[in-house]
Parts: C-alpha cells; structure tokens; sequence
C-alpha cells in the first residue's frame, strides 16, 4: 500500500474519530448545558487551565519524539513509558497540594476541591501516552477512533447520570476522569506492546531534545488557547467564563472537524517523506488545498447560523455566547491557513522554530487580552481573531526557509474554496427571511442542507477539477474502496 494510501485512509479514520468524537461531545455538552448553570462550566474550564499544562509536562514530548524519530528500539519506548509515568504521578501530587492556593489567587474558593479532583487525570494519562505513539507511528488510527469514541461516550454516560442526580459541577469532573481511564483501557488493549522494568538515561537523553521542544511548544500553545480562559475567569468571573467556553467549545469542535482531520494524519506522513524537500512542499500545498475545502465553508457556517444553532442546541440562557461564536467564527478562517505549517516544522526536525512563533504569540495574547478583557468577552474575542491574523505570516515564512514555497502558488489554495463559501453564505441568507417564523429546528435543518448543495454547487462550478480531487481522496479513503491505479496496474502514489 503506498503512503498516499495509507494517509488517506487514515484521513478516514481520524475523520471518523474526530466527527464521532465532536458529535458526541456535542450532543453530551448539548445535555449537561440544559441542566448546568454557565458557573459549573466556568470552573472547569479554569481547572483545565493548570491540568492541560501540567499534562503536557508530564508527557515531555516522548510520544511525538517516539513518533518522529526514524530508528527506534524497545529501550526507548520503555523509557518514555516510565518516564511519563513517574511524572504524571509527580505533578498529580503537586497540582493536588496547590489547589487551594491557586483557587486563593483566582478569587474562586469553589475551585480548590474541583481543581485537586481533576489533578488525577495527569497520572492516569501517563499510562497511554507510549501506545497511543506507538499506534499514531504504525498508521492504526481506526484502533486509534475506537478509544476516543468509547471514551467520551462512557464519560458522556457517567456525567450526564451525575448531572441528572444532582451532582452539579462534579458530573463534569467525573466526565473527564472516566475519559481518561477508558482511554488508557482501550488504548492498552488495541496495543500489543508491553512495558519492561527498564529505564535508559542514554536513549531519554536522545529522545529529550525534541521532546523538550515539543513541550516549550505545546505549552506556548495552551497558553494561546488557556490565557483568555484565565483571563476571563480571574477579572470577569466564572458565569462570564461559561459563556465564552461554550463559544469557543464550538470553535474547538469546527477545528477538530475539519483542518484537525488532516493535522493528525499530516505529522506522521510528512515525517516520513522529509529527506524530499519538493514532495514535501507539493504535499504542503494539496493538504492545505483540501483543508480548506472542508474548513472554509464549516466556519463560515457558523458564522452565519450561530444565533439559531445555540438557541436549538443549548437553550436561550446561552444567548451571550452568540456574538462570541461568530466572532471565533472567523479566528477559525484563520488557523485554515496556517494549521499545517506547525506539523511541517515539528516533521522536518525544527521543533525549536515553533517554539520561536508560538512564544511570540502566547505574549502577544498576554499583553492584548490584559487591556481588552476588562471590556467583556466579545473583545477578548476580537483580540484573539486580530492575534492570529498578525502572527499569520511569520508560520508561512518559517515553513518557506524550509521547503521555498511560491507564495502565490499557496494563496491559490484558498481561492476555490474562499469563492464558493461565499456563494454558499449568500445562497443561506436569501433563504433566511422566509424561513425567519418557522421552528429552529426547521430553520436549522433548511439552512444546513441549503448550505451543503450551494456549496458543492459552486465549488463543482468555479473549480471542477478540486471538486474531483477532494471526491477522489474521499474514494481512496474509504476501507474496502480501491485506489485508482496507474497504467501498469499498481496502485498510484
């Protein structure tokens, strides 16, 4: 099976995992929004500030060194086992300690218990991360859809249960802890692979220079997407935070959809045609191209639909977080653009440039969110679109050092789709007016259909040729469907 074969079934299987995933997700936030009050969310969200982080440290960038490096022995992969291990129980134990403190200083006492109960996810964690490489290396993303579906699912059971009991912000609590366990139990038993009692400094201290870099990156990037959570929580207070997090809970939910589908694959592929730097810009180009196909008219979706969505979805108490979604509506157009030029970066071995921009940015936000947040979270929001937007072109120009790619060959990319987005936009607006009396749900369900025809429509009119690549890739993908082969019978590269 060739590489493009083998990316583009695992196209299918993550897109698989991240729909499933998100529509579940969705439909279990759907439910715990009509019974929780924005507070409960709030805390959580502030919780998952200092969790995430400390998750990310605990990990220390083995699984994507484990991922990237191209001669790897079983001394590695034991040694990045214990090493998580041992520091997700670490900081387990020091996020525990802290929690009163940290709620302290955030003048949110209700946080200290919440924050010490979710500290135990950063040890269970610690006891998947070397599977879950070891399967992201092989290719097996359907072992990898599998354990997130299962888990959210069986987390969405448990929080809703909790939720319906009474329990408040501790269903969301126990929804995230039973994620995590059940992440480690699918992942253990769709991996082969056992640990041995066996630690190496020499083979930990040739995986911990690109791991190192993975987590001064990673961390750098929780901080884009974390600071205005602890922004709007610690000046605004929890009730506002809610608000915002579920905005942006739709954000994250189009990201992980769409461009996210292709990022999960892109890492792994690109890391394995990186001694061609020509494949490697020609690949660049067409992911992007197809990125954008799927994510233009998805955040332009959102932008147009987002007041009725919420009024369907969560209910008429979230009607504040409207005018936020639509304002990350098009901080989402944004990442299209520059969502891939991080994995190229991480695959051609300069992990440390990513670091560099994400640095810029994460202080960029510190400094404009400090001075608009104190006006509400429709301007953080606004300063977070403008944020990205600025630092857009310095992640294009670090990928072109590396692959010298025509910039305008890369803004043909989003030229298709860009035109027949807004041909879809309008074609659901003209619709709007007469449609204004009807249910949300008949206006929701008219407004998608209207916008998924307009779009293939006029994507097939202003591009034919991009509307048969991405219906191509879609054939390729799908398990059991065979590729289009070359003349001399094999399949084509």
């Amino acid at each position: 099976m060739t590489l493009r074969r083998v990316a583009a079934r695992g196209v299918f299987w993550t897109a698989l995992d991240k729909v499933g995933y998100q529509l579940a997700t969705l439909v279990i936030f759907t439910i715990l929004a009509r019974i929780l009050v924005p507070e409960a969310f709030g805390l959580v969200a502030l919780a998952t500030v200092f969790t995430s982080l400390l998750k990310i440290i605990a990990d220390q960038g083995m699984a994507d060194a484990i991922v990237q490096r191209p001669d790897l022995e079983e001394a590695h992969l034991d040694t990045a086992f214990w090493s998580s291990v041992g520091f997700g129980a670490l900081l387990t134990a020091l996020l525990a300690a802290a929690a009163w403190p940290l709620a302290g200083l955030l003048g949110e006492p209700q946080l200290a218990p919440v924050l010490a109960a979710m500290s135990a996810m950063l040890a269970i964690s610690g006891f998947s991360n070397v599977q879950k490489a070891i399967l992201t290396r092989e290719f097996a993303f359907a072992s990898l859809a599998v354990r997130s579906l299962a888990a959210v699912v069986i987390g969405g059971v448990i929080g809703v249960g909790a939720a319906i009991a009474g329990a408040g912000v501790w269903s969301l609590v126990a929804q995230t802890l039973t994620f995590e366990l059940v992440s480690v139990i699918t992942l253990w038993a769709a991996s082969d692979w056992r640990p041995r009692m066996r630690f190496s400094r020499t083979h930990f201290k040739e995986l911990l220079p690109f791991g190192a870099s993975v987590v001064a990156f990673r961390a750098f990037r929780l901080g884009n997407t974390q600071i205005d959570n602890l922004m709007i929580g610690a000046f605004l207070g929890a009730t506002a935070l809610g608000f915002y997090v579920v905005a942006y809970r739709v954000l994250r939910l189009m990201i992980n959809v769409t461009t996210a589908v292709v990022g999960a694959v892109a890492f792994p592929t690109f890391s394995r045609v990186q001694g061609d730097i020509d494949r490697v810009r020609e690949l660049y180009y067409r992911t992007t191209r197809l990125a954008a196909v799927i994510a233009v008219p998805a955040f332009l979706g959102v932008v147009v639909t987002a007041e009725e969505v919420t009024a369907l979805l969560f209910g008429p108490v979230w009607g504040p977080s409207v005018p936020v979604m639509q304002l990350l509506g098009f901080a989402g157009l944004v990442t299209t653009v520059t969502f891939l030029n991080s994995t190229v970066l991480k695959a051609l071995g300069k992990p440390s440039w990513r670091v560099v921009i994400m640095g810029i940015t994460a202080a960029a936000q510190v400094i404009v969110f400090s001075i608009v947040v104190r006006f509400g979270i429709r301007s953080v929001a606004i300063a977070l679109t403008s944020v990205l937007l600025a630092i857009a072109p310095g992640w294009i120009y670090a990928v072109h050092k590396l692959v010298r790619l025509r910039f305008r060959t890369l803004a043909r990319q989003f030229v298709s789709p860009a035109l027949a987005g807004l041909l879809m936009v309008g074609a659901v607006m003209m619709i709007k007016i007469p449609l204004g009396d009807a249910g949300l749900g008949w206006q929701v369900t008219a407004y998608t259909t209207t916008g998924v025809v307009s779009y293939g429509a006029a994507l097939l009119l202003v591009d034919p040729r991009l509307a048969r690549e991405a219906m191509q890739l879609g054939r390729v993908a799908l398990p059991g469907v065979p590729g289009r082969t070359a003349p001399d019978g094999h399949e084509a590269a």
